[in-house]
């Protein structure tokens, strides 16, 4: 560790006032680009990777009857129930076993990440998403030679790096490294930012080039993500920042010398200390009956999350579009979500503190309120719908309701103590991955019983959604505020 001057008299913008500068731009510069690129390349392959899933999925059906499996699949015998039964399968169980390496791993990477730094687990974490990205390709260059649900096997690459999660994470910790407290929103709002807009750009240009080849937008989009990631190398290391952060705040501590002998590192000790201080930073999640709530509501709202590939076949099924055409539906709700953060969240918070004089933390919750049962009504919609005019509406809805994530943080970080922040964060985001975990299989399997229900019940997955979203809302009513400070 960098010596650090105890000299209280130096002036605090001295001439580091530029190098700081200088680290918080390449961070946001670096951050930007790496998940333009990498979100850009997962929109642009969401459409594509489905309709080849399909297409793979169509042929060994035929084969299996009989067919020869060098003819073109009819777009009927495609849509069939045996055909997108195993599609929803496939693509359900994948999405889990993308998640599962981060919630399995992301206290040991984190343990790195503050150990040896944040830029070596942060390019591990790209090596493991692109490896796992490629395999996937590799399964269905050959699906003659490998079954597609060798798919599932990419989750295994993830190991490396932690996969998405951790990739995020460690994203955002370099982020709040550099940046001050003032900076922190606007810093973070520009990355969510970038990956909003990675969703309205990518999808209408991957429907285009589906138009001639899947394998077209399929391929260009994990390209995208290889040349975007190298821009991670253009991030500084940021530990050393959060260890200057810590040591003008707070004095010398001799923690890790009472930890470790003779001050020699032990990474299984050091990671028992961790978990130990996790679970006792994390006592007040039970304590104090609203942070449980909101948890709780955090794990209904991540499922949204799980519906993308789901909710093409669905749209594909339900009103005979082609998979290009029913991506830009993504592409809308992203339009709809960005608006929806730049405009009308905005303007209604202003107008419920000013006109309605609420405090911030009331503000929040009901905010939190009204954007569940908006979601909760958008999936009931989207579950029902008998035109496609109304399913438009439905995805309208629910894109507006997709706020509800940002209110729901804003007010159970003031239910607790600023020291508990940190452990509320990840608790949040072990309990949204839970929730991403549980979705992909429980969607899959509804729909397969919606097939087999009959047309009526496609739907069933969102129907699902729609039902623990209202239940999730309901908690939130109940929810009493009180005037004290951080629950307390």
């Amino acid at each position: 560790m960098a010596t650090i001057s105890n000299d209280e008299i130096a002036p605090l913008l001295g001439t580091n006032a530029s190098a700081s500068r200088s680290r918080k731009l390449l961070v946001m510069i670096g951050g930007s680009i790496l998940i333009l690129a990498m979100d850009f390349g997962f929109f642009l392959t969401v459409a594509p990777q489905t309709k080849i899933f399909e297409d793979i999925i169509c042929r060994d059906y035929l084969a299996a009857l009989g067919n020869r499996t060098d003819t073109i699949p009819l777009e009927g015998v495609c849509k069939s129930g045996p055909v997108q039964s195993e599609l929803a399968l496939v693509n359900g169980w994948k999405e889990t076993a993308d998640v599962l390496p981060g919630i399995l791993l992301s206290i040991p990477y984190g343990v790195l990440a503050d150990r040896w730094g944040r830029k070596p687990v942060l390019l591990l974490g790209i090596l493991g998403i692109l490896l796992g990205e490629i395999w996937v390709r590799v399964v269905c260059l050959y699906p003659t030679v490998l079954p597609l649900r060798l798919v599932w096997l990419s989750g295994m690459w993830r190991l490396i790096g932690g996969g998405d999660m951790v990739l995020s994470s460690i994203a955002l910790v370099m982020v709040a490294d550099c940046f001050p407290e003032d900076e922190m929103a606007t810093a973070l709002f520009r990355l969510f930012s970038a990956v909003i807009l990675s969703e309205v750009l990518a999808t209408p240009v991957s429907a285009y080039l589906m138009a001639s080849d899947p394998w077209v937008p399929y391929m260009l989009g994990l390209g995208i993500a290889m040349v975007g990631s190298l821009s991670a190398f253009l991030m500084p290391e940021s530990l050393s920042d959060a260890k200057s952060k810590i040591s003008s705040t707070t004095a010398p501590s001799n923690e890790e010398t009472q930890s470790y002998p003779d001050g020699k590192f032990s990474v299984r000790q050091y990671i028992l200390d961790k978990l130990q201080h996790f679970r006792d930073s994390t006592r007040f999640i039970m304590s104090t009956p609203g942070v449980a709530v909101c948890l709780v509501a955090l794990f209904i709202a991540s499922i949204s999350k799980q519906s993308t590939s789901l909710l093409l076949q669905y749209t594909s099924k339900r009103f005979d579009w082609s998979i290009a055409d029913a991506s830009l539906l993504i592409s809308l709700r992203g339009i709809v979500t960005l608006a929806n953060f730049l405009l009308l969240m905005p303007a209604l918070s202003s107008i419920l503190t000013r006109h309605f004089h609420l405090p911030g933390k009331l503000k929040d919750l009901r905010l939190s309120q009204v954007s569940s049962l908006v979601s909760a009504l958008g999936f009931f919609i989207i579950a029902t719908a008998g035109s496609r005019a109304i399913l438009i509406l439905g995805m309208m809805l629910l894109s507006m309701g997709a706020a509800f994530l940002v209110s729901c943080r804003s007010f159970v970080t003031s239910l607790v103590r600023p020291d508990h922040v940190g452990a509320l964060y990840s608790s949040a985001t072990v309990v949204s991955s839970l929730g991403m975990v549980v979705a992909g299989p429980l969607f899959a399997y509804a729909f397969r019983l919606g097939l087999n229900l009959g047309p009526a019940w496609l739907g069933l997955p969102f129907l699902l959604a729609g039902v623990i979203y209202l239940l999730g809302s309901v908690s939130l009513i109940r929810l009493k505020v009180s005037n004290r400070l951080h629950g307390e």
